[in-house]
């Protein structure tokens, strides 16, 4: 075993006794090869599960699933998947154990049977008769408790963002490949036909040439107070909701939700709603690998709390042909831009496409502005989504995914790289970041970006004092990756190029949660 890690710090203090060794039930040919790349880790040893057995071959009649995260998308995964698509919801986990608890009486109300509840996803994790494995945590658990299952044997369906780092998403990828599991990425927008149909008309020339993809997500988040001295609810188990994450002092009044506006958990608004756009203009363009250099910059001026992550962000990335776009907006006051307020606008030479958040419908524009044609299909994303990973499993089949995990680790990646940039970055006027911003983005689309951010701060009377904000360097990536997705998927090493970039496309774990050797 290697290390009782039940316990946590301050004055609410949780069971210490140490938790039970998993079992070695189901051997695999790849145990000694596995054996041996952990000797060769040093002396860190990594946090196991039961090793898995082989792929299935044969169809089976219902399909146990274990949920992991009872918060937000727990029960929408549940909503999905107990007592539907031949499935049965067997296991609950969750450290904090009343939000286990309740949503494992909510589960039974569903299909015929409670499920059993959990703590340690180790436990779970380690029942030879479960066949899939959701992954709905905090984002710092995403990448790790995914590969732990597939290592298990299971087939996973994991959140966006789908890894922490670029590095985990790496492995999460090669490890989907080397184990033959089937892996979904929950970017939901991927099972709506409009945008496939959509791709198809970009593809064949339909607003001509691509050249600006403009991401927008929009919402109020207001302060979340802070920073002090807090601790966690007395149902929680710190020290497994912080797993991989350094076992840290809170300093914020929330305990849930309020992880995702801090660096070693979570990523910003950028990875935790941005994602689904980038990912969904990816899509619609066709685009592959990490691009070539990213920028970011923001701030988070106006706001005094204990929260490190922007809540006024821009990101941008160079492709060859097309530059992407990302602008989060948290201020209450949003100006929409060109009729948009929360989307997708591809810009062309000779029309633009927009999609609008949660709609099933893509409007295609002439240059003048007027809608030309709209393309229609069904809605329900995200329970055609759920339907499309369960029936991939059935058939063993991958490539029947709409979101493979490949997918999301790149829409991922242009995430992380966008967060990278900004954690390089330093304070600077608007027009030293719209000269640093011309120095890859020529014509007037730098003006626009700083005017526009400008004018969202001063509506919400959050114009920096400084009249400085933070804006990072172009991080540029290692040569060949920028349009290779299968370089950017193989765990194949650093992504970026400069050494401090780097650091921060990995993460440090802390013992004993560390990722399983490849």
């Amino acid at each position: 075993m290697v290390a009782d890690f039940a316990t946590r710090s301050g004055t609410a203090i949780v069971s210490t006794a140490p938790l039970p060794l998993p079992r070695r039930s189901i051997l695999r040919r790849s145990i000694l090869r596995r054996a041996a790349a952990t000797a060769a880790f040093g002396a860190g040893a990594w946090w196991h599960c039961a090793p898995a057995a082989e792929a299935p071959t044969a169809a089976v009649d219902e399909l146990a699933v274990a949920i992991l995260g009872c918060g937000i998308r727990g029960p929408a995964h549940a909503a999905e998947l107990a007592g539907r698509h031949g499935c049965r919801v067997a296991w609950v986990c969750d450290p904090d154990r009343r939000r286990a608890e309740k949503m494992a009486d909510d589960v039974a109300l569903l299909q015929s049977s409670r499920p059993r509840v959990a703590s340690d996803l180790r436990t779970p994790l380690d029942d030879a008769s479960l066949d899939i494995v959701t992954v709905a945590t905090p984002n710092h658990w995403h990448a790790l408790a995914a590969i732990l299952a597939m290592e298990a044997g299971k087939d996973v369906y994991v959140e966006k963002p789908v890894c922490h780092s670029i590095e985990e998403g790496q492995r999460l990828a090669a490890t989907a490949r080397r184990l033959q599991r089937i892996c979904q990425g929950g970017t939901q927008a991927r099972s709506l036909p409009c945008l496939a149909e959509a791709r198809a008309l970009v593809a064949a020339g339909g607003i001509g040439k691509p050249t600006l993809a403009r991401m927008l997500y929009t919402s109020h988040r207001q302060p979340i107070g802070g920073p002090g001295a807090f601790q966690p609810p007395r149902e929680v188990n710190y020290d497994l909701f912080c797993g991989p994450a350094p076992l840290s002092p809170l300093t914020r009044p929330q305990f849930h939700y309020d992880w995702h506006w801090f660096w070693t958990t979570g990523d910003g608004d950028l990875g935790n709603n941005g994602i689904h756009f980038l990912d969904a203009a990816r899509n619609l363009l066709a685009l592959e690998g990490p691009g070539a250099a990213t920028l970011s910059f923001g701030t988070r001026a106006g706001y005094a709390d204990a929260a490190e992550t922007p809540h006024t962000q821009v990101s941008v990335t160079l492709f060859p042909d097309v530059t992407l776009v990302t602008e989060i907006r948290n201020l209450k006051e949003a100006a929409d831009i060109d009729g948009l307020a929360m989307g997708v606008q591809i810009h062309g030479s000779e029309g633009r496409l927009v999609w609008k958040s949660q709609s099933p419908a893509v409007a295609i524009l002439d240059p003048a502005g007027a809608i030309v044609k709209t393309i229609s299909g069904r809605g329900d994303h995200q329970k055609h989504h759920f339907a499309n990973f369960v029936a991939a499993v059935k058939a063993r089949d991958p490539h029947l995914l709409a979101a493979r995990i490949e997918e999301g680790v790149q829409s991922t990646a242009l995430c992380h790289l966008g967060n990278i940039s900004y954690r390089l970055g330093d304070d600077q006027g608007f027009d030293d970041v719209a000269a640093r911003l011309a120095e890859r983005m020529p014509g007037e689309e730098p003006r626009h970006l700083l005017a526009r951010l400008r004018q969202h701060l001063a509506d919400n009377g959050c114009a920096p004092a400084t009249g400085q904000i933070r804006c990072g360097p172009w991080v540029e990536t290692s040569a060949g990756k920028a349009t290779s997705a299968e370089a950017l998927a193989a765990d194949s090493g650093p992504v970026v190029v400069d050494p401090g970039a780097q650091a921060l496309e990995r993460l440090d774990y802390r013992r004993p949660f560390l990722l399983p050797p490849p």
